[in-house]
């Protein structure tokens, strides 16, 4: 890590904590990594799902089996 890494100051719900460092230990790794690791996922996750749902969206509205919100 370089200290060109910006810093982002989270309040996690009750329990998060001890999960996150429950996740640390058992993948031999810090919570810091774990919740990148988890930042990422849920990104790229969001990313690929969307792309799917626009592709079928057009699919259905080009079958004519949807319309576009007016």
């Amino acid at each position: 890590m370089n200290n060109l890494n910006e810093k982002f100051m989270v309040r996690l719900p009750d329990g998060l904590r001890s999960r996150l460092a429950d996740a640390a230990d058992a993948q031999h790794t810090s919570m810091n990594t774990v919740a990148i690791q988890a930042l990422e996922s849920y990104l790229d996750n969001h990313i690929e799902l969307q792309i799917t749902l626009n592709a079928l969206r057009a699919k259905l509205e080009g079958q004519g089996k949807l319309t576009s919100p007016a």
